[in-house]
């Protein structure tokens, strides 16, 4: 193992012969000699091995070395060099047995030999010496190499790994099927279905598999032997019911395959009558259709060559125009058997058979039955779908559609009795079956008949303390609390002209509870057109005693104003208490319009001061986020019916009352109503007082203000104020958001006015009292 050095390498065995257990020095040494001959490097290796026998890194480098010199070559020709670096291979893995790179680099290398018995081995003991961690690494290989060798081997070797990994059952099938062996596929195929508990690595369903297998015994039965097809095949349509589509084809085209054309047809019959879904029902069908005319294409062909035209090819030919016109009614089978409780479903039904019997082509006698089977349809509809359990529409359009598709008056209202009659899934159903009973009673001219449903519909013999909300109870003892029944009866009685019966229906429904605001003012308004306005008023308070907050605000508000209209100031103490009434209980949110009507009322009809007195309660009976807007809304009505300087009493009183951005906002308008006044001082004194309230950050509009005013009607003395003040606002604001952030209590910190005196009419203008602790 003598090699050449020459002055180059000095360096480096010197590096390597004093240090020979550092594998950096024979890294550097192997890189400096990357491009001498393969025997020199091969030394160089077999020399650093000898001091690092158990160095990953040098084994990895120098087999991979080794390989590569017999990559391309063949294995026969350099058969000692292929079987040196074998034994490197097993050197490296005595120690290194548990490095799955280097089996993995040892298999590569054995694949591309043409032993193939050495090569199992090696996959073998791979398996045996690393972790089932591991392993994956190994099967992959493993398997590629199996397939590639193909036949009994490939199989032992599938056998072997689907005992560990028996979810991957799929990589068989793949391979028997690449490789055309259909007996060992269908077994393949037929072991996992039978296996319960198995579950694809891929995901696919047993459903899918099942189709799979209907494939190869259906293409490839002749290549088969000792498999009873039809049998197999039945077996997974018994499974799938719901999913039976493709293997029912898949057994039709079978037998069509094996030349028996009435077997054929009769499971093609049997199919588009058993399937439970409108997919599988086209699926059958479309090959139903083309297994027909590939039938009629074969008699076709055969007339042909005998040159005249024979009676099977007509009666294949009637065959399949009877199976296309068949297809509308065949799918609508397949549509109820899979949505028995479908009312669209019924209602096509019925409709296929409407389009029949108006279809001009037919026969009269034809025509007459069609309508006799829809009305059986229809029959059977009703019978058939449960209530409750209804889906695409309600039992009402059924028996509403049955009522329609009648002749005469006389059947039609005989099926209406019995809808009313039967069971509904809702009292809404009810009722609109009840609604359009009397609508066609009405359309006929009989008001009498429809009066006779609608009182049938309202009339209640037992407790009327039924919630008409309950499900609990059945539809029939709810409808006479209908909104929609009572509305028709009302309209029905107004129309004819019968007032002391619209009267006691509005009264009835206000009893039972189920006049909506809508009701009470409808009932108001026809009494008032009929000149009954003390009558129309009740009706109101019977409304509002019936209605809480916030219904009975908009009924107040309607009342007030009918009220006011009809009267005006002639019973101005009647319509104050009125408002009173009405003001008293009212929650504060919903208090403002009335206050504004009132005051309205007295500006109207009455006196200035209690309009004043009450717009002044309002400031205090609206609700917090309104008070702002009540107190600007006093003050402009102050100023307008009493004048502007009487403003000044309800700032300050706004001020004081109101929140801290209340008071700032209003203090801002105090001084610009001042300094319209020409009271430069009090505005002054009022906008410092406001800027006591605005971080200059985040709030800087009343301090433009201040700005804005200083420089038209200040001295540099009171603008260096302003900027003093401001800065100490700041600062304030500034040391209370630390201490917010600082402390762990989030409790809001409630906010202090600043000690800040408001002018009055007789106080010094230019005194501002401000607290040292401010500055």
């Amino acid at each position: 193992m003598d090699i050449d050095i020459s002055e180059s390498d000095l360096a480096f065995e010197e590096e390597v012969l004093r240090n020979p257990y550092k594998l950096k020095g024979w890294l550097r040494y192997l890189d400096h000699k990357r491009d001498a001959p393969v025997r020199t490097v091969s030394v160089i290796y077999e020399r650093a091995l000898r001091s690092l026998p158990g160095s990953y890194k040098l084994w990895h480098m120098y087999l991979g070395h080794r390989a590569g010199q017999l990559r391309g070559k063949n294995p026969l020709q350099f058969s000692d060099e292929v079987r040196k670096t074998e034994l490197c291979f097993e050197r490296a893995l005595l120690l290194l047995h548990k490095m799955p790179e280097l089996w993995l680099k040892y298999i590569r290398f054995m694949r591309v030999q043409a032993d193939v018995t050495r090569t199992r081995r090696v996959c073998d003991r791979a398996l045996r010496a690393l972790p089932v961690t591991q392993h994956a690494r190994v099967w992959r290989m493993y398997l590629r190499f199996a397939e590639h060798v193909g036949g009994h081997t490939a199989h032992l070797v599938y056998a072997r790994y689907l005992r560990a990994w028996p979810e991957e059952s799929e990589r068989l099938v793949d391979y028997c099927e690449s490789h055309e062996e259909w007996n060992a596929m269908t077994l393949a195929l037929v072991k996992v279905l039978d296996n319960t508990g198995f579950r694809s690595a891929r995901g696919t369903s047993e459903y899918g598999l099942w189709v799979r297998l209907a494939h190869v015994l259906r293409v490839h039965a002749r290549d088969l032997q000792g498999w009873d097809v039809e049998r197999v095949m039945r077996d997974g349509i018994g499974r799938f019911t719901d999913q039976a589509g493709a293997l029912w084809a898949a057994l039709g085209e079978w037998h069509a395959g094996q030349g028996d054309v009435e077997r054929a047809r009769d499971v093609y019959e049997e199919a588009v009558t058993s399937v439970r879904t409108v997919r599988d029902f086209a699926l059958v069908f479309n090959a139903y259709a083309e297994f027909e005319q590939a039938t009629v294409a074969a008699e076709l062909e055969h007339d042909v060559e005998r040159g005249r035209t024979g009676v099977r090819t007509a009666l294949r030919l009637v065959q399949l125009e009877r199976l296309l016109e068949r297809r509308a009614f065949l799918a609508s089978d397949v549509e109820l058997r899979e949505i028995p409780h479908s009312v669209r479903a019924w209602l096509r039904r019925a409709g296929l058979w409407r389009a029949c019997a108006d279809d001009s082509a037919l026969t009269e006698k034809q025509r007459a039955k069609a309508l006799d089977m829809e009305q059986e349809t229809f029959a059977q509809a009703v019978a058939a779908v449960d209530p409750r359990r209804a889906t695409e529409g309600h039992v009402d359009e059924l028996w509403l559609a049955y009522a329609r598709s009648c002749s005469d008056d006389i059947s039609r209202r005989a099926v209406l009795d019995a809808a009313v009659a039967a069971p509904m899934g809702s009292v809404a159903e009810l009722a609109h079956v009840y609604v359009t009973y009397a609508e066609h009673e009405l359309a006929r001219g009989s008001v009498e008949g429809a009066l006779r449903v609608l009182t049938q519909a309202t009339a209640h013999a037992g407790s009327t303390r039924v919630d008409y909300r309950d499900e609990s109870v059945a539809p029939a003892q709810r409808v006479f609390k209908s909104q929609r029944v009572w509305a028709l009866l009302v309209d029905v009685y107004e129309a004819d002209g019968r007032d002391s019966s619209v009267r006691s229906a509005y009264e009835r429904m206000i009893e039972l509870r189920i006049a909506t605001p809508q009701t009470v003012v409808n009932y108001a308004r026809y009494l008032e057109e009929r000149a009954c306005f003390e009558d129309s008023f009740r009706a109101y308070e019977r409304g509002i005693a019936e209605f809480g907050y916030p219904v009975a605000i908009e009924l107040w508000n309607i009342y007030l104003k009918r009220f006011v209209d009809r009267f005006g100031g002639s019973k101005l103490e009647r319509t104050r208490d009125l408002f009173e009434q009405a003001l008293d209980g009212c929650p504060s949110e919903y208090a403002k319009p009335v206050f504004v009507a009132y005051g309205q009322l007295e500006e109207t009809y009455g006196l200035a001061r209690r309009a004043l007195r009450v717009y002044e309660r309002a400031t205090r009976g609206v609700a917090n986020p309104d008070r702002l807007e009540m107190y600007r809304f006093y003050i402009a009505k102050t100023a307008e019916l009493v004048g502007v300087a009487h403003t000044r009493a309800v700032y300050e009183r706004g001020i004081s009352e109101l929140g801290d951005v209340g008071a700032m906002q209003l203090s801002a308008e105090y001084a610009q109503t001042e300094l319209q006044l020409g009271e430069v001082d009090r505005a002054r004194a009022l906008l410092a007082y406001a800027a006591q309230f605005a971080d200059p950050r985040t709030d800087p509009r009343v301090w433009q203000q201040w700005h804005d005013f200083e420089v038209q009607h200040g001295s540099e003395d009171s603008f260096k104020e302003m900027l003093r003040v401001k800065r100490s606002v700041q600062a304030r604001a500034t040391d209370a958001r630390h201490l917010a952030e600082v402390e762990l209590s989030k409790q809001p910190v409630k906010s202090k006015k600043p000690a800040v005196d408001l002018p009055t009419a007789t106080a010094n203008p230019d005194e501002v009292a401000i607290d040292d602790d401010d500055l």
